[in-house]
């Protein structure tokens, strides 16, 4: 899913993803295409999902390239890719899809250290793009 250097990485979805700061939507269909497979099917999910983590990426939501849970996979089904950099948007992805395996409390408390309560209306919104990576 790499991009050739030249052309600045944003003809593929990770390239737009990291022009666009971290966070981009996509289909099923794109990244298919982009991997070179003519159909999508089971086998082809686990493709898909094994190429974005080699990249660094991951996505939500998270059932959409499970071979388990998407058992009728279509080419417009949508989810959107993010960067796997430890950031907060990370932390609260992780937490949302796999509370389990993260420490919940310390990326709440993390989130709520800002305290958007007492933030400005600009604040808010820088908070929000913050978060975003916009």
């Amino acid at each position: 899913m790499s991009a050739p250097p030249e052309d600045g990485g944003t003809d593929t979805v990770a390239g737009r993803c990291r022009a666009g700061g971290g966070l981009a939507r996509t289909s099923l269909g794109e990244l298919r295409r982009e991997l070179g497979y003519g159909r999508l099917g089971r086998h082809v999910l686990a493709e898909i999902a094994e190429s974005l983590t080699t990249e660094g990426l991951g996505w939500f939501p998270a059932w959409r390239l499970s071979p388990k849970e998407n058992d009728e996979p279509h080419k417009d089904q949508e989810l959107w890719v993010y960067v796997r950099d430890g950031g907060l948007r990370c932390q609260v992805i992780g937490v949302i899809q796999a509370p389990d395996s993260c420490d919940v409390p310390a990326v709440l408390d993390g989130l709520l250290a800002r305290r958007p309560s007492a933030l400005s209306a600009e604040g808010k919104l820088s908070l929000i793009r913050e978060i975003l990576g916009v």
